[in-house]
């Protein structure tokens, strides 16, 4: 029996890694945008405070999944982003990075994928009261189902800037699109999220 179970084992992984469906993650654009805060209107009855709209940067990935599995949706990818801003002040010059988990990816659609750094986040890296410019942050980003299948830069992407160990990184500015006033808005191109 256990010589039976010896030579069954190495043919079940034989198997099961041959119907392992390879993934494709096709980066179609990487844009970085400035905005506003939105402006919604509420009937509460209650007087809002209202104060000026501050500055935001978007940073939007459109994307495509593809597999050779015959299933229509892919159960999930890992994006990883990654900023670097280029004349941050010199204690902020850092690589910011940040992870989404999308869900239930329909194969062969156009999908978002986005990141935003918030007013006060970009009053820390650029100055109080410097207009941030959404050119100067370079890019990346990489798509993660296990291994990577897909990724893209804005910048430099032969140098892999993205990898350096040795640079400091920062993970508490860069915010996903459902953690920002931004959430509700164009819902149906954005990749949905696990939180």
């Amino acid at each position: 029996m256990s010589r039976f179970v010896i030579i069954l084992t190495p043919l079940i992984l034989l198997f099961s890694t041959a119907f392992v469906s390879a993934q494709k993650a096709t980066i179609l654009n990487i844009t970085r945008v400035a905005a506003k805060s939105p402006d919604f209107e509420v009937g509460s009855g209650i007087k809002e405070p209202k104060s000026e709209r501050k500055d935001w940067i978007q940073i939007d990935v459109s994307f495509k999944i593809s597999s050779d599995s015959r299933e229509d949706f892919i159960e999930a990818v890992e994006f990883r982003f990654f900023v670097l801003p280029k004349s941050a002040q010199p204690k902020y010059k850092k690589l910011y990075t940040a992870t989404i988990n999308h869900v239930d990816l329909l194969q062969g659609e156009t999908l978002h994928s986005s990141v935003f750094l918030s007013p006060n986040s970009l009053a820390r890296i650029y100055g109080k009261g410097k207009k941030p410019n959404p050119r100067d942050l370079m890019v990346a980003v990489e798509v993660h189902s296990g291994d990577i299948i897909g990724g893209d830069a804005t910048d430099s992407k032969s140098s892999r800037w993205w990898q350096n160990k040795e640079a400091p990184t920062d993970t508490s500015m860069l915010r996903p699109k459902s953690k920002t006033p931004f959430a509700y808005l164009w819902y149906d191109s954005y990749a949905e999220t696990r939180d």
